[in-house]
């Protein structure tokens, strides 16, 4: 759970004032000087709780101390623009709108060879995705009362292997993965001092960026069978396991490297309809899906697995635009310990 605090500000300067009244009024400049020193010195803000918590503390020089910040920012890259992860709308302890454009592509089998009957597989998955969320603070008269917390990720991952075919419907594809992302985030403070707080967190909170190599490799098994009746079942499992290495950033403490792992099975099921556009047939589908973020602790978003069941419409046509074999539009329900969501979309199929 991400519980946001500020401690409340007691400090006083010794022989001259404090917040609250003063034993020798010094001139208005010297004031607020140290009405800011006093406020940073004091003031200590958390992202999360529990084990793997998020914490900025200020003093008066500003940001003096930060702990994890860098990986929960990778998160977001990872959760943007890994393939399998569905493109929806989440609520939890961070509202979160993910987008995706995946694309995938199967050549045709090498004929001779070492590597004959072998297909060489490729694909590309680009990613964005924002968050925010608005969290109270401790009440105090001389500190804010809330904060907005705001990310914004964009991401291009692809990956090249092998599609090794085993007959009777299985199909097992060892793929490796390289990208870039790029993360930045914002912090908007409501009610006292806001101003002073804001930019002692610039750069760590408050316009903050963080830029990522993205390296790793993943292993994926299909199943495809077919019923009675013009039924197609189609059956997915994938694990990838992707390595965060920090290129730039708007401060050393965002700078830390990390490697996160995410896992994703689905099972499809479709069927013909007497529906046509044109000459193209139109089937139905109907899926189920699981997400898992073994790795990622779930303070950092609010959750790190969910179920998702949904359904829609596919189009086939094959021979309208070359390299693309028709069209999906979709709808589904997200539930998840700690989360919820949705998603209405359409992709392209290759």
């Amino acid at each position: 759970m991400i519980e946001p605090e500020l401690a409340p500000c007691t400090a006083i300067t010794p022989g001259r004032g404090d917040l609250i009244g003063t034993l020798v009024r010094p001139s208005q400049h010297e004031n607020r000087r140290r009405i800011s020193a006093v406020l940073l010195a004091s003031a200590v803000l958390l992202l999360a709780s529990s084990a793997l918590a998020q914490r900025v503390q200020l003093g008066a020089e500003g940001v003096v101390q930060s702990e994890n910040l860098g990986r929960a920012f990778e998160t977001f890259s990872i959760f943007g623009g890994t393939p399998g992860i569905a493109a929806a709308r989440y609520y939890s302890e961070f509202r979160l709108n993910s987008f995706q454009l995946p694309i995938a592509h199967t050549f045709e089998p090498i004929e001779v060879g070492q590597f004959a009957s072998v297909a060489p597989y490729a694909e590309v998955t680009l990613g964005y995705l924002t968050g925010d969320q608005t969290f109270p603070l401790v009440p105090s008269p001389t500190t804010p009362t809330s904060v907005k917390l705001s990310f914004d990720s964009w991401s291009a991952l692809s990956g090249g292997g092998l599609e090794l075919r085993f007959g009777d419907g299985f199909r097992l594809r060892p793929i490796v993965l390289a990208g870039y992302a790029h993360v930045g985030g914002d912090a908007t403070f409501t009610g006292p001092n806001s101003a002073f707080f804001r930019t002692a967190v610039h750069g760590i909170l408050s316009d903050a960026a963080l830029n990522t190599a993205l390296l790793g490799g993943a292993l994926e098994l299909v199943y495809d069978t077919t019923f009675p009746g013009d039924l197609t079942l189609t059956a997915r499992a994938r694990y990838n396991e992707v390595a965060a290495i920090v290129t730039s950033a708007t401060d050393p403490s965002l700078k830390q490297n990390g490697s996160f792992g995410v896992a994703t099975a689905s099972v499809t099921l479709d069927g013909p309809t007497d529906w046509r556009i044109a000459t193209h047939a139109v089937r139905w589908l109907g899926y189920v899906r699981g997400t898992g973020l073994p790795s990622t602790n779930r303070d950092i978003l609010g959750f790190n697995a969910f179920a998702e069941i949904g359904g829609g419409l596919q189009l086939i046509a094959p021979d309208v635009i070359r390299g693309v074999q028709g069209g999906t539009v979709r709808a589904s329900a997200i539930v998840g310990p700690g989360v919820t969501g949705w998603l209405v979309g359409a992709a392209l199929n290759f």
